[in-house]
């Protein structure tokens, strides 16, 4: 269930897609592409590993002919409590918005792998020019995936359609506003107390919008749309944050626990 106050519905069959492959992209990275995929991603072919040890980026890029789409999956940081503990938050200008910051170890992170995305991308939608682009990650992984989005929207790859989960704050206010209207198409979906969420500081940084809210454990799931930037209503109203959220959205136990993997890959 996706609760939708504006907008048109958006269907929760395709945001669990999403999930599913940002929690496949914590399993085993040697293996991405010569995985037997099942489950909620059954049908789809991997064609292309992201791997670069030196800014911890991972993922992959493949195809599901049934869905009609491409998709453009980030991984998380293989130790997400590490990670959130030793989380930079330094701003560096961003060229594509005039006057806007972004967090600089994500956006070093993402420019070092996004001409070989950009290549794969290309090469698969000429093969399946009709298909959508779906670009997603859980944690770092959904930093990633807001600023390689641009990059393939602006490539001329279209349409794109973004779900991230669990993002911290990839830039400033101004970042946060250029990049709604800019990408119409992207949600970002928090989970409760997410801890994750409310990184870095919100002195210096401002989350993306558009995001779809999960309250507590709730049965069946249900996403709550939010407004403006920060919603009060939504993940920003908690002072007291939990990283177990963090590691659970919709039922599905995100990053650390490597037993699901074999729900989705054999």
């Amino acid at each position: 269930i996706i609760r939708t106050s504006l907008g048109a519905p958006i269907d929760i069959d395709i945001v669990s897609t999403a999930l599913w492959h940002s929690e496949n992209a914590y399993c085993t990275p040697s293996s991405y592409l010569s995985r037997s995929y099942q489950g909620a991603l059954t049908g789809f072919v991997p064609t292309y590993a992201i791997n670069d040890t030196s800014h911890d980026t991972h993922g992959y890029i493949g195809y599901t002919e049934s869905k009609k789409s491409i998709y453009v999956v980030f991984r998380g940081s293989e130790s997400i409590k590490n990670w959130v503990s030793n989380l930079d938050a330094v701003l560096t200008d961003y060229p594509k918005c005039s006057g806007c910051d972004v967090h600089e170890g994500f956006y070093k992170a993402e420019q070092h792998s996004i001409n070989n995305i950009l290549s794969e991308v290309k090469i698969l939608k000429e093969k399946y020019p009709s298909f959508e682009i779906v670009v997603t990650g859980h944690s770092l992984g959904a930093a990633l995936a807001t600023l390689a989005s641009v990059d393939i929207k602006e490539a001329g790859l279209e349409p794109v359609y973004v779900y991230t989960f669990g993002s911290p704050r990839v830039g400033d206010t101004k970042f946060a506003e250029w990049y709604t209207e800019s990408m119409t198409n992207a949600h970002r979906i928090t989970h409760h107390k997410d801890m994750v969420v409310h990184s870095p500081m919100h002195e210096r940084f401002t989350h993306v919008g558009n995001e779809l809210y999960e309250e507590d454990n709730t049965v069946p799931v249900a996403l709550n749309t939010c407004s403006g930037l920060e919603d009060k209503h939504c993940a920003y109203q908690w002072h007291i944050t939990s990283i177990d959220d963090h590691l659970w959205y919709m039922n599905v136990n995100m990053g650390e626990n490597k037993g699901s993997c074999a729900t989705i890959i054999v």
